[in-house]
């Protein structure tokens, strides 16, 4: 058989070479027309795991305080590479991961979530672009991709897609994971190819609860026997992408309890101790020094005694949610080596996608989300709030989505600065990785400090699979790889450095690096405060990033970008800043602080539709996706039919109680819950049972002002008559949740108002014919004077003591 040019893709398919006659009679077939295309001889299988929100100081295989077997196993059998660097941020390693291309080259400047105008921050995958998988399927590869993608726009992720964006579009033969940036893993809202199908039934099943990552073991081993099941001998290609160690830290207080007592000595000491098992283990140098703690961090001897027990509770469950992931990593590796083929097998092993999270702030949270919306934390607060679902005993269970301290993240980046976001220091940028093929590695146990990239992953398994990058696919030329290949450093300790230059920026935050050289250039915003008055220095009209300070290290002979050499080597300072800003321009990094866009009012011209109409069965509508009544007056209105015998359940409800909303009936009244964060939770009922037959009900809530995190007043409406309402003094800003659905005629996953919790996911009894969303709506004279009536009977509870 004719080797094919694998420059086009999809491969061609082979000319006839047998014979056709009128009739069978002496036709002979030529049976490679039915053959799938084969990759090169010998090409291996890979699988690709990515941890998420993890540092370089976490993994006892690099130092870490936390147990990680798996990945010891795998390195002690392959090789540790100790300079190995990612973007800082979720979406953007992961599109160059997948890739093998700068991330605002494919679109991804930032998160899915803030999609802008702007080439490098469409979100957007390229036609000039084909990804890894894409390639690695058209080249006879099986190709699967299990836990988080976060590379498809928040506006496409439902049935209307378009579906190009999601996992299969992008070259993956079957999906099984979650499409946004992080999860809950006790109840996620799923996607399985090109359909999301939501929490899984599991996760009503109290004796056997549904976690997540157990589940994404599950399904990747039930894949790999499948392929093999069907081909002996095709080689997979899979990428296995935890949600962990993403916010919210979920995980079974076994798994936690793990680690009771073992952090009770707090950040600063464990810096240093885990500085030195990294010095022990030879992963950081014996010359390199511990850089200190920025004064945004307190220190912990400073942190009042009351807390420290919650602080330490934190990094416990953070702990063993970690540890939990190296587990089931493990599970998928033990499947591979049952079915005889980890000799040949690449594993690629990352451990984060960006440096441990700071975005917990100080304090941490009970809840995610509150950063994001802009919701300050003080220490009593966080005491209160945390007691309320629970106390320490709680965190990591299902009633709170928890994220700890920004303390414990920098202490995670051992032995580095700063941490997620901030790409202009290695506590962003540079992340373990862990490589295991032991038909290639001959020397394992070895240590590999060529400076490499997440640009460089692709490339490398393109060169050791025998593909080459292809030149045109489905007919549009492509834009060559940016990534280089390190294969060679697999046999060879002292390969040469194939990748010598690469720009970073992150929210601003910037880097060069060459030859050793590293210019850091960071905005002075702290990256866990995204209050107005944080970001007004860096409105369009008011921030100069040639103003930012300058620092300048080299790495060769500072591991830790200890010593800033920038007064030393002011010329050196001005080539890499030129040097920046002309790949900028190359790779579509400009206009800088794109991500912010949104903040500074350069927002997407809205549709002229003030209303969105949902009827039937409409579930798992992704938070992205839901009608955009942030910030604003809004009506929310519903055609029911309710039986004789009357009527309970939701008619329509969003995310959970640690953020959402939900209309209900409950004992046949009227009922609207509206969680601000779980910080403040709002209540209004109904003075009266609905009626029977067809019923239109509407709850309706006029805003104080048009901005953020308005208050105003919600009066509830049953064939247009008032019978219920009360005052909301806050409201959510931003986004109720990060991955909880909207659903019409139920509360699916996690519930709004805990009240039903014992009866999830409280189906409504009657009929749901249609719910509409007014985000323009109008009170009457007459209604505003009922409104003031209501008032003084209103039924709300809020604020931290509700």
């Amino acid at each position: 058989m004719t080797e094919p040019d694998r420059t086009i893709l999809p491969l061609s398919a082979p000319e006839f070479a047998g014979t056709a006659n009128h009739t069978l009679r002496g036709s002979e077939p030529d049976w490679n027309l039915i053959r799938h295309p084969e990759p090169p001889q010998g090409a291996p299988n890979v699988l690709l795991v990515l941890i998420d929100d993890a540092g370089f100081g976490n993994p006892s295989t690099f130092g870490g305080p936390i147990q990680t077997p798996n990945y010891t196993r795998l390195a002690e059998a392959g090789l540790r590479y100790n300079r190995f660097h990612v973007t800082a941020l979720c979406s953007p390693t992961r599109a160059a991961l997948l890739t093998a291309r700068n991330n605002h080259a494919v679109g991804f400047g930032s998160v899915g979530e803030f999609s802008s105008g702007f080439p490098g921050y469409t979100a957007m995958l390229p036609l000039e672009c084909a990804p890894l998988p894409r390639i690695l399927r058209d080249n006879g590869y099986s190709t699967a991709a299990f836990g988080k993608w976060h590379l498809t726009p928040d506006g496409q992720q439902g049935p209307a897609g378009p579906l190009g964006r999601w996992p299969n579009g992008w070259g993956f033969d079957y999906f099984y994971g979650f499409l946004g940036g992080d999860s809950g893993q006790w109840d996620p809202c799923l996607a399985e190819n090109q359909k999301i199908i939501g929490t899984p039934a599991e996760y009503y099943d109290e004796e056997n609860p549904y976690y997540l990552p157990d589940a994404m073991a599950d399904k990747t081993i039930e894949w790999l026997h499948g392929v093999r099941g069907q081909e002996a001998h095709k080689p997979f290609f899979v990428y296995f992408s935890t949600g962990c160690s993403h916010a919210p830290h979920h995980v079974a207080s076994e798994w936690a309890d793990k680690y009771k007592g073992q952090f009770d000595q707090g950040w600063d000491r464990l810096r240093e101790e885990v500085f030195e098992r990294q010095k022990r283990l030879g992963v950081v140098p014996e010359d390199a020094e511990l850089t200190p703690r920025d004064d945004a961090i307190p220190a912990w001897d400073d942190v009042p005694p009351r807390l420290q027990a919650l602080y330490a509770r934190q990094m416990e469950v953070y702990a063993g949610y970690s540890e939990n992931a190296d587990h089931n990593v493990g599970r998928v590796i033990d499947a591979i080596e049952e079915l005889g083929e980890l000799d040949n097998t690449v594993v690629i092993w990352i451990w984060g996608d960006n440096g441990a999270s700071l975005e917990g702030t100080v304090t941490g949270s009970f809840n995610e989300m509150t950063m994001q919306n802009g919701i300050p934390l003080t220490d009593e607060m966080q005491l209160q709030l945390a007691e309320r679902y629970g106390g320490n005993e709680s965190w990591g269970g299902p009633i709170m989505d928890p994220h700890y301290s920004a303390a414990w993240a920098w202490a995670g980046n051992t032995p580095f600065k700063w941490g997620k976001q901030v790409c202009s220091h290695l506590g962003g940028t540079r992340n373990p990785m862990v490589i295991h093929w032991p038909e290639r590695i001959v020397e394992p146990g070895g240590l590999r400090s060529q400076f490499t990239h997440v640009t460089d992953v692709g490339a490398t398994i393109l060169d050791i699979a025998g593909i080459p990058a292809p030149t045109r696919v489905d007919g549009v030329d492509q834009e060559p790889l940016h990534g280089f290949t390190f294969a060679d450093s697999l046999v060879d300790e002292a390969a040469p450095e194939t990748h010598t230059q690469q720009y970073f920026e992150t929210i601003g935050n910037r880097a060069m690096y060459q030859d050793g050289w590293w210019l850091a250039m960071r905005t002075p915003r702290i990256p866990w405060v995204v209050t107005p008055e944080a970001l007004r220095p860096y409105a369009p009209d008011v921030w100069d990033p040639d103003a930012d300070p300058a620092e300048l290290y080299y790495l060769p002979d500072d591991f830790t970008q200890a010593h800033d050499l920038a007064a030393d080597h002011p010329e050196k300072v001005q080539d890499l800043k030129d040097l920046f800003w002309q790949e900028a321009e190359k790779y579509k990094v400009l206009p800088l602080l794109a991500t912010l866009s949104s903040f500074f009012g350069i927002t997407p011209p809205l549709d002229d539709t003030d209303t969105m109409e949902f009827r039937g069965d409409v579930q798992n509508v992704a938070p992205g996706m839901i009608p955009r009544i942030y910030n604003r007056s809004y009506a929310i209105s519903a055609d029911l039919v309710v039986p004789d015998d009357g009527v309970e359940g939701v008619i329509v409800a969003e995310a959970d109680h640690l953020g959402g909303f939900s209309l209900f009936v409950d004992a046949g009244r009227l009922t609207h819950t509206y969680s601000m964060m779980g910080v403040f939770v709002y209540r209004q009922q109904a003075d009266s049972s609905l009626p029977t037959g067809e019923v239109n009900v509407r709850m309706e809530f006029a805003a104080d002002a048009a901005k953020p995190a308005t208050g105003g007043q919600v009066t509830l409406f049953v064939n247009d008559a008032p019978v219920g309402g009360g005052r909301m003094d806050h409201t959510v800003p931003m986004r109720f949740s990060a991955y909880s659905g909207m659903d019409i005629g139920r509360d699916n996953g996690g519930v709004v108002d805990l009240s039903y919790a014992d009866r999830r996911p409280f189906a409504f009894t009657g009929t749901v014919k249609k719910v509409v969303f007014d985000v323009k709506p109008h009170l009457s004279v007459e209604d505003e004077q009922a409104v003031h009536k209501l008032a003084h009977h209103a039924h709300a509870a809020h604020g931290i003591s509700g």
